[in-house]
């Protein structure tokens, strides 16, 4: 219950795709700025990790000021390790990238045999050792060879199932397959590179992940918006509260876990929309992007089960034949 005055419409913007919808949240963030509101009074929820990075993405371009609460997305682990990849298959000598990635997943290559094996001492080693080092260089040298003749995204789709990051992600925990969703995510960015050629678009997504990266580490403001998963926001309030990804299968989530728990996603929605004081925009988008496979989809349950009394409309999706493009359009930025 609250002791306020009733309050504002909840928002609804149904987008085309995921660029569309962080280009709305981060054009609206824009307006309520310009109204006089701290940029901290703001803040954007997704369900899942791996959607931050198209409204990082879309704030960074912007100049917005935002701040992600965890980990930004080329800051994770499992991306910089995909990447390192990258970057050791073709670079032999990036003792930084090999070192990263040697044991990930592992594969029985330790410090020492680590150490012999930058300093070009394979004879040193044991047979059994040696075994271990040649696959993982045979593992790069493919790589290597197959950054020439495939696009950016199928190279990183190589890496994940090559490496045999994707089978141990995949049938690990829960933490795994949120870091699995990150590296698909990687997947669906590497698209936007398909067009520039396979080495010059590797070499592109290389250059704009570290400036990303340089750029994240500039933006040290406290007064920013904030970028966090619903999780994470329990606890907080916020003047202005965007609820992004409200889509069937996304949120509420349909990950095929065995404990899964229905009302869990209800509850969790519920901690999202109480973290407002002032006004609530709920965000959807008819068709996103998922390990380089754009999908369409529905507005989310939640949506249809608030009464229509409480609900302001702004926008509706764009069937794509209405527009005149494909379903399998690139997202555009």
């Amino acid at each position: 219950f609250t002791e306020n005055d009733s309050g504002e419409l909840i928002s609804i913007y149904g987008a085309n795709n995921e660029g569309d919808e962080a280009r709305f949240i981060v054009r609206e963030a824009q307006k309520i700025i310009d109204k006089g509101v701290d940029p901290k009074e703001i803040a954007v929820f997704y369900r899942a990790n791996f959607q931050s990075r198209v409204l990082e993405e879309a704030f960074l371009y912007s100049g917005v000021p935002y701040q992600v609460l965890g980990t930004r997305f080329f800051d994770r682990k499992e991306v910089k390790d995909i990447l390192s990849y990258l970057k050791a298959a073709l670079n032999p000598k990036s003792s930084g990238d090999i070192a990263r990635i040697v044991s990930v997943p592992p594969r029985g290559i330790g410090k020492l045999t680590l150490a012999k094996m930058l300093e070009g001492k394979i004879e040193e080693l044991t047979p059994a050792a040696q075994k271990k080092v040649l696959a993982f260089q045979e593992l790069l040298e493919n790589i290597k060879q197959a950054s020439l003749r495939l696009t950016p995204s199928q190279t990183i789709r190589f890496i994940l199932r090559e490496s045999g990051l994707e089978h141990k992600l995949k049938f690990g925990t829960d933490e795994d397959k949120e870091h699995l969703e990150n590296i698909q995510e990687l997947v669906s960015l590497a698209q936007k590179y398909d067009s520039i050629g396979n080495v010059e678009g590797i070499e592109k997504l290389l250059e704009d992940s570290a400036l990303a990266t340089d750029q994240d580490e500039l933006e040290k403001d406290t007064n920013s918006v904030k970028l966090m998963t619903i999780h994470a926001s329990k606890g907080l309030e916020f003047d202005y509260v965007f609820i992004t990804g409200l889509e069937q299968g996304l949120f509420p989530s349909e990950r095929d876990d065995a404990d899964k728990d229905d009302e869990e996603e209800r509850r969790l929605f519920y901690v999202a929309l109480t973290r407002a004081r002032k006004k609530i925009f709920l965000t959807h988008a008819m068709l996103r992007t998922i390990y380089g496979k754009q999908d369409m989809n529905v507005p989310s349950q939640f949506i249809d089960e608030i009464d229509e009394k409480y609900l302001d409309i702004e926008k509706e999706p764009e069937l794509p034949h209405s527009r005149g493009v494909s379903l399998l359009d690139d997202i555009d930025f």
